[in-house]
Order: C-alpha cells, then structure tokens, then sequence
C-alpha cells in the first residue's frame, strides 16, 4: 500500500503538481488551435511550442544558481509567479505577439503532460530528501500519478471551459478566454503552498553548492541528461498540443471529443505510474524504464498509420498505457544514483535536458505546413528516434544500480 507515513510536505508537492497538471492539460487542448484562430502559421505555431519548452527548460537548467542565491523556497514562489504571468498574458491578448512571446521568456506555460518547468526540477529534489529511501519510486509515482490525474480532468474541462464567457469589459482576450485565466489563476494558487513547506524543505542542503562539482557526479549528471535530451528531442514532435492539431487537421473532430481523448490517455498514463512501482521492484528502475518504453514506441509509430480518428486515438490512448512508466523510475533513478547534496542540481540538469522539445515543435510545425503524407511524420519520426534512447541508455547505465537494489530493499 502506497503511504506517505503524513509527511506534510509530500502532501503539499502531490497538491501543487495536481494543480500544474490541471491547468496544463486544459491550456494544451486549447493553445494550438486558438494560435490558429487569430492568424499564427502552422510552422509559427510549432515554433512557439517549441519556445515554450526552451524557456521553461532553461529555467530549469538556472534552479541550482537561483536556489543557491535566492533560497529554495524563493525560486519556488518566483516559478508560482511567473506560471501566474504566463496565463494572465495569454489571456488578456493571445494575438499579440509581443504579449505571447513574454508570457514564454517567463518560463512559466507548460502545455502538456510533460513536466519540464523549474517547479517540477525543484520539486523532485525536494520529494527525494523527503522520500524514505524503500519508498521513493512509490513516492514519485503517486506524484506523477496525480499531476497525470490533474492533466487528465484539464484536459475533460477544456470544452466547456473554453465554451465560457471569460472577457472582462475593457480587456481584449483570445478565443477561449477561461483556459488561460484558470491557468493564471492556478498559479497563485501555488503561492500559500509553497510558503507552507517546512524549512527543511524550503532550504537547499548543505553542500549542494559543491556537490555537482565533483568529477564523478558531474559526470554520471551529464550523461543522464545528453540522454535524456534525445528522448525529449523525440517527444518534443509529439507533445500534447501539436497532437490535438494534428488530429484537429487531419480528421476535424470538435473540441469536446479532443478533450474526451486526451483525458482518458492522460488517466492511462497516470494509472501506469502505479504499475511501474511493482515492476521496479521485480525487475530494477532501469529495466523497468527501458523495457516499457520500446513497446509503447512501437505504438507511437503506429498511430501514423491509423486510417480514422477513432483508430488513430485508439492507438494514442494504447500507447499512453506505457508511454510514462518511464517517468517515475527515470526520475527515482536519477535521484538514487547522486548523493542527496547533488540532488537539485541533477533534477535541474536532467529536467533542463528536456529542452531538446523544443527543437522537435518546429520539426512538427513544418511536417504540418507540409501536408499530405508529411502529416505522419512526427510520429514515424519520434518514434524511431525514443526507440534509439532507450537502447543507449541501457547501454550506457546497465552496471549502475541505485543502493537499495544492490542491498536487495525494495524500490
């Protein structure tokens, strides 16, 4: 049974990642096709999507710096805020390019289920110190079960939110006002929660100043996250919001039956969390990582060939079921396998790493401008290229074993 033993500040973590997820997943149903609506090019619409990865990625490359200058739990509010920001720009004039563009330099949007902000680096460090160390994938499970979860009811909400009245008088807003506003709102919803954590939480451990200098660590860091970097390469052709304009170009379905989809593939891909944690403990973090990744892959490269959007869904929603097994052991992995003083600065770097998405968004926006059979591409393409990840890093990382697996302790 799956207990957090009434940690109070893995409790705050688990309500401030369902939170993120939730405004995520609505604005990611709703964010591509509203920069239709009020005139962006496909390809500019991959191009931006694929900025706002950069910059949220980037941001989270800067978390050891800022936490070492501004305290944790400064960086924490500072990322509340500028998550806040992001919303209220889009909201209040999404045709403006200039207000669009600030809204993604702030680092704050996250459009999908992937989690590649500075919260999300920061909170893993912080559910790691947290976790005792038999339980920790559990941990990270729950926790990426539940902004999965939140993803998922954005996700269902997006119709009908994006169907609501949301303009105010005097100020303009874009085609589905509500997503973005919620979105801010959402953010200053993170503020009390973060003021909340306990000191030890709040506070960076000693020694994370010097801890990622050492040659080893720094090492082990980097290798993890130039990985890392191509698997996001190859998820950034696919995130959430450049797959709804795909099926919405491809087979024209309304936004209700968009978000219908994408909620039941994001409750798959949160329910997998949990089955990840028993096939950790039987098989290893790594194994469990690679070994259910390559199958859902191989599904990914199928829905390019689904003939129906009910075929071409239905392949989306398989592939979900085992798309993010990978998600809590990577992250577990990752967190075991540095000491605990390194731990921000390995969460900042490998989450960083996910700014590679960013190169893919454009790569899809032009397979998407292209037409015709180019729609397919993103898929054949990101697939063949995760595929290629998950070989290498097994490669690479098959003889490092975290210490609870060596000692035989549960993960």
């Amino acid at each position: 049974m799956l207990t957090f033993g009434g940690a109070r500040d893995a409790r705050l973590l688990l309500l401030t990642r369902s939170m993120r997820g939730f405004g995520a997943g609505a604005l990611s149903i709703v964010l591509a096709l509203d920069l239709a609506v009020v005139g962006y090019s496909d390809l500019v619409i991959g191009v931006l999507l694929g900025l706002v990865l950069a910059a949220a990625s980037a941001w989270s490359l800067a978390v050891p710096s800022l936490e070492r200058r501004w305290g944790r739990r400064a960086v924490f509010l500072a990322g509340a805020t500028a998550f806040s920001a992001g919303g209220a720009l889009l909201w209040a004039d999404l045709g403006n390019p200039w207000a669009v563009l600030l809204a993604v330099a702030l680092g704050g949007l996250v459009a999908g289920a992937s989690d590649v902000g500075p919260l999300g680096a920061l909170e893993q460090a912080v559910l790691a110190d947290a976790a005792p160390e038999a339980r920790r994938t559990e941990w990270f499970a729950v926790y990426n079960l539940l902004g999965y979860v939140g993803g998922a009811l954005g996700a269902l909400a997006a119709g009908p939110l994006s169907a609501a009245p949301g303009g105010l008088p005097g100020l303009p807003g874009g085609p589905h006002d509500v997503p973005a506003l919620l979105y801010a709102l959402l953010g200053l919803g993170l503020v009390p929660a973060y003021v909340g954590l306990s000191r030890p939480s709040a506070v960076a451990p000693t020694g994370a100043a010097t801890a990622r200098l050492d040659p080893g660590v720094r090492q082990r860091i980097y290798a993890l996250a130039s990985l890392f970097a191509v698997d996001a390469f190859g998820g950034g052709l696919i995130v959430n919001s450049l797959v709804v304009y795909y099926f919405a170009v491809r087979f024209s379905p309304g936004i209700d039956a968009l978000g219908a989809v994408f909620f039941v593939a994001n409750l798959a891909a949160g329910l997998s969390f949990l089955l990840a944690v028993p096939l950790a403990r039987r098989f290893g973090l790594l194994r469990t990582m690679v070994f259910t990744h390559i199958p859902s892959n191989l599904l990914l490269i199928c829905v390019a060939f689904g003939p129906s959007f009910v075929v071409a869904s239905g392949l989306w929603i398989a592939r979900a079921c085992l798309s993010q097994m990978d998600v809590p052991t990577r992250q577990s992995y990752t967190q075991a396998i540095v000491p605990r003083a390194a731990r921000p600065a390995a969460a900042g770097y490998t989450t960083a790493a996910r700014s590679a998405q960013a190169l893919g968004g454009p790569v899809t926006g032009a397979f998407l401008a292209a037409g015709g059979p180019w729609l397919t591409a993103p898929f054949l393409f990101a697939g063949s290229v995760k595929i290629a990840y998950d070989l290498a890093v097994y490669r690479r990382f098959r003889e490092i074993r975290p210490p609870e697996e060596d000692r035989g302790a549960p993960t």
